[in-house]
């Protein structure tokens, strides 16, 4: 009997354990950047990640979320695809404007094609160079 006991038991932690961490994100990502070669960081559940890649190796990009507010941005979500078909999705608007900052001193002629990217055609150049010039300004300080 005690061992009926003990195996419902844990059966009933097991799955309030796994219920429970099914519930919880985890969310955590980095982007760094060298002269257009990119480590992004992230954390799957427990474990993390990186993945390596050039502004080369980028085949197109698509936005999936973009509020604007006061011509600045709100949220942003960025994916990015690989030639291999890898893709990378960018959460933090902080990596987003990282990257188009990249774009823009590496390669202008991919920063301008992935700008007209945006969803319903609209222009958003001048809202990220000011995005791009005031995260330079506030790393510089």
């Amino acid at each position: 009997m005690n061992i009926g006991l003990f195996i419902i038991l844990y059966l009933f932690i097991y799955f309030l354990i796994r219920k429970i961490m099914k519930n919880i994100k985890l969310s955590f990502e980095k982007l760094e950047e060298l002269g257009g070669e990119f480590i992004y960081t992230f954390l799957n559940r427990v474990f993390k990640k990186e993945i390596y890649f050039k502004l080369e190796e980028v085949k197109n990009i698509f936005f999936t979320r973009m509020v604007i507010k006061n011509d600045m941005f709100g949220n942003l979500m960025l994916h990015i695809i690989l030639e291999d078909d890898y893709t990378v999705k960018l959460e933090k608007k902080e990596n987003i404007i990282i990257f188009f900052a990249s774009c823009k001193r590496n390669n202008p002629e991919l920063y301008e094609r992935f700008l007209r990217n945006t969803p319903m055609g609209i222009n958003i150049s001048a809202i990220m160079d000011k995005e791009i010039e005031n995260y330079e300004n506030k790393n510089r300080n």
